[in-house]
């Protein structure tokens, strides 16, 4: 019950996010802040265009304020693939906030 809760969480936040990047001008590259731990940010962005006949709706990455760069991004299709990614995001950062850099 608890897991199944965490998803539809992460998907209602996945949902506004994309929402809100939808209504912002298409030159504002900054993002959507998913969460904070620690020096690490979950962002979304939107998705570059690609050849393919399938285009990603937008990507979430973790980006390190201390080094300054992203950690990981990830492309998502779906809002459902976006709370999916947000979650494996959010187990990555929370260990890593929690030691020294």
């Amino acid at each position: 019950m608890r897991r199944t809760l965490d998803y539809n969480l992460a998907t209602l936040r996945i949902s506004r996010a994309f929402i809100s990047l939808l209504c912002r001008p298409n030159d504002d590259a900054k993002g959507i802040s998913l969460a904070w731990i620690g020096d690490y940010e979950i962002r979304m962005q939107a998705a570059a265009p690609t050849n393919a006949v399938e285009q990603p709706l937008f990507t979430i990455g973790m980006f390190d304020h201390d080094a300054q760069c992203f950690i990981d991004n990830r492309v998502c299709y779906s809002l459902s693939e976006g709370a999916v990614a947000f979650e494996a995001l959010l187990l990555i950062a929370e260990p890593v906030a929690g030691t020294p850099h």
